[in-house]
């Protein structure tokens, strides 16, 4: 009978363990969205009447443009899923902004899908190294849409370190080889992240999603010690 006591304990004690480390799983992934994402949507339907804060499924962030956004308004968004067509634009690769002394190169950067609570989300990957990363499923230059670039400020480079330092009407140059597309900041904006509802994560990532006029989005993280904002810069061409 003790002996069989003995072993019952030892049972509880290993089902105690393998409780703590699936808890202790589930926490660490949970930090890592909260710490370490860019911009996280959630993947499920419907716009709540509110296209700032609607959550678009996965096959649908590779719609650019108008249509998609009219289709928000409407609530009609599934129905507009089609083959993208090819871009009129070109694909950015240097970044130049001479008020913060930046030249950068930008990388195409894809997203990655996480799965948590049964829930699909997406999370784009920042380059890891001193460059900008041009969220490949947004707008090429030179063509209506928003052109979304990330960076990392306080690691890798630290390529967006003074992206916090601009100032409504600074240039932004942003080029295609040897063409160079012109840009002139117009929003700055601090948005509280870390610790904020989903709903609230979701509308600071509308400001990542297609428009109908042409404009940059640059995004990061901030402050350096603790990450708990996203700061959004954008910015407009410059026409002639």
């Amino acid at each position: 009978m003790k002996i069989r006591k003995v072993f019952s304990i030892m049972n509880l004690m290993v089902l105690a363990g393998i409780g703590l480390v699936i808890f202790g799983i589930g926490s660490v992934l949970n930090q890592y969205l909260q710490d370490n994402s860019v911009v996280v949507l959630a993947n499920s339907g419907g716009s709540g009447g509110d296209p700032n804060a609607f959550r678009p499924p996965l096959q649908e962030l590779a719609t650019r443009g108008p249509t998609l956004e009219a289709a928000l308004s409407t609530g009609e968004a599934q129905a507009v899923v089609t083959a993208m067509p090819e871009p009129s634009g070109k694909e950015p690769d240097r970044l130049v902004i001479a008020a913060i002394n930046l030249d950068a190169p930008v990388l195409a950067e894809h997203y990655k899908v996480i799965t948590l609570n049964g829930e699909d989300y997406i999370q784009w990957r920042v380059p890891f190294r001193r460059a900008a990363g041009w969220q490949d499923t947004t707008a090429y230059l030179g063509e209506v849409g928003n052109t979304v670039l990330n960076g990392h400020h306080n690691e890798y480079g630290e390529v967006f370190k003074d992206l916090i330092k601009l100032k409504e009407g600074d240039v932004v140059e942003v080029y295609s080889g040897e063409k160079v597309y012109t840009y002139r900041v117009g929003m700055i904006m601090l948005l509280p992240e870390k610790y904020q509802s989903m709903e609230e994560r979701i509308k600071n990532a509308s400001w990542i999603m297609p428009t109908t006029d042409e404009r940059v989005t640059m995004v990061t993280c901030w402050p350096p010690e603790s990450n708990t904002h996203r700061l959004m810069v954008v910015a407009f061409p410059v026409k002639g």
